[in-house]
């Protein structure tokens, strides 16, 4: 899906602005900072929308901008002094900065699409969608425990296929 005009725009605005506020608000708590990240994420997107095709759900990547702007919000909230004690932090930092939104997006995409097909969903949905662990076991009619589980190994596989973007997609994800 190709954004081409103003109507298309403010239709994917108004579908999922309220998902992405109450997406980041959990993370950080601060309405006027989540409003600001929200208007960041669709100025953005707005300026590249000649750029920027949506091959899947563009809820996935809206949500994921939303995450990652948490996470550059956070960084720069991180005094330099303690990201200095901890060079893992730091280098994990730097690449993030050096990646475009997209190629994080991509990274990550790719990652979860080397998942069996009930993980990514597992994943998908309580990650992107925001579904609690009861929500997603009713909804897929399995135990919690199974939810738990599929969680917890998913994130092993992505923390091993994003390297050290994987620090970040845990910590933003969390």
């Amino acid at each position: 899906m190709k954004l081409t005009t103003e109507k298309q725009f403010e239709a994917l605005f108004k579908e999922n602005w309220q998902q992405m506020y109450l997406a980041g608000y959990t993370r950080l708590p601060d309405h006027q900072i989540v409003e600001d990240m929200i208007q960041e994420i669709f100025i953005d997107i707005w300026k590249r929308r000649e750029e920027i095709h949506f091959d899947k759900d563009p809820k996935i990547y809206l949500l994921t901008a939303v995450k990652y702007q948490v996470l550059k919000h956070l960084d720069r909230s991180i005094s330099f002094a303690s990201l200095t004690d901890n060079s893992e932090c730091g280098q994990i930092s730097e690449e993030a900065d050096i990646l475009s939104l997209d190629e994080v997006f991509e990274k990550i995409e790719v990652a979860v699409d080397k998942l069996s097909q009930r993980s990514a969903e597992i994943f998908k949905l309580s990650k992107f969608e925001g579904k609690s662990v009861d929500e997603i076991a009713q909804g897929l009619q399995i135990s919690p425990q199974t939810v738990h589980n599929s969680l917890s190994s998913s994130l092993k596989i992505l923390r091993r296929e994003l390297g050290s973007l994987g620090a970040v997609l845990i910590f933003c994800l969390s």
